[in-house]
């Protein structure tokens, strides 16, 4: 069915125009005036019209150390899609006694037919024999094109010193493998002396994961990816340092960077409360937030991500009160990554309409290598759309619809999302899914 979106402001690339947009065969027809009619008419009136949002952060359907996480893939792409966001990017992380290519049929059979927005996967080997090498080279020349890589959490088997990230970039990047880095110093972390905090207060999280462990990964980083041409993406920066060091960076290399809410909005006081726990993620929540979001305004942060980790509340509670590193690590929300980055942005509200699609729709598929899909409201790519309207009433801010603690309590928006559409059709009616029993979603890349 044929839908004209009429009278809308569009935001696509960075700008904002006044303009019609049409949506045929899944894809975007045109876009501009005088398209003449369609089945279905959409009044975009007082709203912006935005490309489909992209998550390149997100952790569902999955277990993470004793925990299965609390959003599932059809829980976390319904509050997604709900929220603006249409194509999220989850991870798969190769197991004990499991190939990498196991892992991944296992989360792809798990998303299957229970998506309501698209879902792509980020890769993490953890094992490097030559058979590995070759199943690595054989998923990246099928499309899976994005490998994350950490240099720290030794004991979770996912640490990669400078060497083996060498031998990485050296085999993975001639097949144009973008690289995605957790950034902390595994020796700074190390020389911590645990001893010396009281490790059942919450606030020793940050202490226990220095600021500058960030920074000194990322510096390494970037040099290494550097020598080897490489495209790097560092997640979830928390530190002004570390993003300092990126914005200079990009005039010499190919190098991207994301934050998540709770690093623009949330401060290390949270971890002060009696139940900090609850606020517990890595990297640590920082101080010294106004530099940070004063950074973000000037286009520090390539995109905006969420990190989502949604752990069930009994979860998140279950420790002993004694050391806060046995505590469920890791914060919900997709249900606000929208709201939270037009915060930055919010005196202006053309300038947010603007960014959010820069930064959270075309540089976010761009890193992913799907731009020639997603990302901008322009003819061939996929009709994924947002209908916003900017004064809406005024509602809690919920990260997720899962029996998790909310991050951000107390926190409200007026973005009330009018209509969502997956791939040209409907899937969002002001707020709520149209048809809950519909999944609308594809995983990519599109094969079995």
């Amino acid at each position: 069915m044929r839908t004209l979106v009429r009278n809308g402001r569009v935001a696509a690339a960075g700008r904002v125009e006044s303009a019609d947009l049409l949506l045929d065969g899944g894809l975007v027809s045109a876009v501009g005036r005088d398209l003449g009619e369609a089945e279905r008419v959409i009044d975009a009136s007082g709203c912006y019209v935005l490309p489909g949002l992209v998550d390149v952060h997100v952790h569902v359907g999955d277990r993470i150390g004793r925990f299965e996480l609390a959003d599932g893939y059809e829980s976390g792409t319904r509050v997604a899609v709900k929220n603006g966001v249409t194509t999220l990017c989850a991870f798969v992380t190769q197991g004990p006694g499991q190939s990498l290519g196991e892992a991944l049929r296992a989360a792809r059979a798990r998303a299957a037919g229970e998506c309501h927005g698209d879902v792509a996967w980020h890769l993490t080997p953890t094992r490097f024999e030559e058979t590995d090498w070759a199943e690595m080279e054989g998923l990246a020349r099928a499309g899976y094109r994005t490998f994350k890589l950490y240099t720290t959490y030794r004991p979770a088997g996912l640490f990669s010193d400078l060497g083996r990230l060498e031998s990485v970039f050296r085999r993975l990047g001639p097949l144009g493998v973008r690289f995605l880095l957790h950034c902390e110093d595994d020796g700074l972390l190390g020389s911590v002396d645990a001893s010396a905090l009281d490790l059942s207060r919450a606030s020793a999280h940050a202490r226990l994961r220095p600021e500058g462990a960030e920074v000194a990964a990322v510096e390494a980083l970037l040099a290494l990816a550097a020598r080897h041409g490489v495209p790097l993406h560092v997640v979830h920066v928390s530190t002004v340092g570390a993003a300092e060091l990126i914005r200079d960076a990009r005039a010499r290399q190919d190098v991207t960077c994301e934050t998540g809410p709770q690093y623009l909005w949330l401060d290390e006081t949270w971890l002060d409360r009696p139940d900090g726990h609850r606020w517990l993620c890595s990297p640590p929540l920082r101080g010294d937030r106004e530099r940070f979001r004063q950074l973000a305004r000037e286009g520090a942060f390539d995109l905006f991500a969420t990190d989502h980790c949604a752990f069930r509340k009994s979860d998140k509670d279950d420790w002993d009160g004694r050391d806060v590193r046995t505590v469920a690590n890791g914060l919900p929300g997709l249900g606000g990554l929208l709201h939270h980055a037009w915060r930055v942005f919010a005196d202006d509200p053309d300038r947010a309409a603007a960014e959010v699609s820069l930064r959270l729709a075309k540089n976010p598929a761009a890193r992913l290598g799907l731009e020639g899909r997603k990302g901008s409201l322009r003819e061939g790519l996929d009709a994924d759309v947002v209908v916003l309207d900017p004064n809406g009433p005024e509602r809690p801010v919920r990260a997720t619809e899962s029996d998790a603690y909310e991050p951000f309590p107390g926190f409200t928006s007026t973005l009330a999302l009018r209509h969502v559409f997956v791939h040209g059709e409907p899937v969002v009616k002001d707020g709520d899914l149209v048809d809950p029993a519909v999944r609308r979603g594809q995983l990519h890349p599109n094969h079995d």
